[in-house]
């Protein structure tokens, strides 16, 4: 009994040891993270075409440029039209936009101004051009999104997800996740969003042209899916691994945020799904295998978070396969969430050896200045934002690898509960750029 006891012990302790050895050989030294100075400057559109928006995914296509997907966009109309999203300047360079009308004939909310609920913007191989890609103009000449959902109530959205290249039958196309949500319009009286359900679209990922968008079939819950995407090449193509977060629990000991969810455990998950069968098997979830924490079965009810118990990811992130000091690792850039609403302001970069993780290796690589920030620039004198700026969606952009430097991007807005008049100032809600140096880091 005794010997059998001491096997037992050592064998745990070889495991454990192992365990440790796998998560070391795919951890990652990182650098403090810089302002992308170029970046901003480059995303900092007065018009025509996008001014301004949040979510910021990227996808490099085949010819070598790259498109950037947008979620709520601000769009400069061409020519301009009264409320759009054109921006002016002055001489002191604060940027604003004009409120869609003129006193004493106003709205409640006189500075709304016009914008979609998502766009593309088509940013050239050499970065010399951007290019605004949205739906057709609407009866009155204004933009409309370049994503729409099946329903024409004006307050169903489509929230975009991450984009991935796939091949179709010999042909490149674009899989992007949209979200579909019932969200509150500028002029409603409250503010509210409420989940409808989620798609995939497909597009040609050399005209770009919208192909079909697809229901997801056979979801039985709320948790948000492709949230980020891989595509295992040593597959041929097949493997498709989707990651998903759900709000899970409530964060307590937290500052609470008008909006319940934003407080709440944002948990990670992976499935897995034959990509080769085309978009309509992928969209069927009955299709799916999740990872349980050991393996990927067929019930997804019995998923396991990839982060540990007390970390909180962002609603958007990216998880990308990266070489690293010649090898393949995983990294995650994710915002820490596990601090309530108010105080989103730290990102970090997880790494781990396998797509499922677990992401357990963990730095904190950028403390945003952007968060709780009231003064932008060009403001002078008593000139101030009423509420301090959230920050939220990271997002890394790996096609951009420069000098053992990851590109990321995150995006800043007016918080939840903010007083009606800052949205005329253009710098609230725009993506705004980090270097993070990681040691051994290499491009393609």
């Amino acid at each position: 009994m005794k010997h059998c006891f001491i096997r037992i012990v050592f064998l745990l302790l070889t495991a454990t040891m192992a365990s440790q050895q796998i998560l070391s050989q795919c951890d990652i030294t990182v650098g403090k993270g810089e302002s992308a100075t170029a970046w901003d400057d480059q995303f900092t559109q007065n018009g025509p075409g996008w001014t301004g928006a949040d979510t910021t995914v990227s996808v490099e296509l085949p010819n070598g440029n790259t498109a950037f997907f947008f979620s709520d966009s601000y769009i400069a109309e061409d020519p301009t039209k009264p409320g759009d999203g054109s921006v002016q300047f002055n001489e002191n360079g604060l940027r604003t936009r004009k409120p869609n009308c003129v006193p004493p004939i106003c709205g409640p909310a006189p500075e709304v101004i016009h914008y979609v609920y998502n766009s593309v913007v088509v940013r050239s191989k050499d970065g010399k051009t951007l290019r605004t890609l949205t739906g057709e103009k609407d009866k009155f000449g204004y933009s409309t999104s370049f994503f729409k959902p099946k329903s024409t109530n004006p307050n169903h959205m489509y929230w975009l997800g991450d984009p991935i290249i796939v091949d179709v039958g010999g042909r490149k196309k674009v899989w992007i996740f949209l979200n579909e949500w019932d969200v509150a319009r500028p002029f409603d009286k409250s503010f509210w969003i409420k989940y409808r359900g989620q798609a995939v679209a497909q597009m040609d990922a050399e005209t770009l042209a919208l192909e079909k968008i697809v229901d997801l079939k056979n979801k039985t819950d709320e948790a948000i899916w492709g949230i980020s995407q891989w595509l295992d090449e040593r597959s041929g193509g097949k493997d498709l691994y989707i990651y998903g977060m759900r709000n899970e629990g409530d964060i307590e000991g937290v500052k609470k945020s008008t909006l319940s969810m934003a407080d709440k455990y944002k948990k990670l998950y992976i499935a897995k799904v034959d990509a080769s069968k085309g978009l309509e098997a992928v969209a069927d979830l009955n299709n799916w295998n999740a990872w349980d924490g050991k393996a990927f079965v067929k019930d997804l009810s019995k998923r396991k978070s990839i982060i540990p118990e007390k970390d909180s990811i962002s609603d958007e992130l990216t998880i990308r396969k990266l070489n690293i000091k010649g090898k393949p690792m995983f990294v995650l850039v994710t915002f820490d969430t596990s601090v309530g609403y108010s105080d989103w302001k730290d990102l970090y970069l997880y790494s781990a050896c396998e797509p499922q993780g677990p992401f357990t290796s963990k730095h904190q690589v950028y403390r945003t200045p952007t968060a709780g920030q009231k003064i932008l620039p060009g403001m002078t004198g008593s000139e101030s934002l009423q509420s301090g700026l959230s920050v939220y969606n990271p997002h890394m952009h790996p096609q951009f690898i420069e000098n053992g430097k990851l590109l990321i991007s995150y995006n800043s807005n007016l918080p939840f509960g903010s007083k009606p008049g800052d949205s005329i100032y253009a710098d609230f809600y725009r993506p705004r750029f980090v270097w993070v140096p990681i040691d051994g880091l290499q491009g393609k």
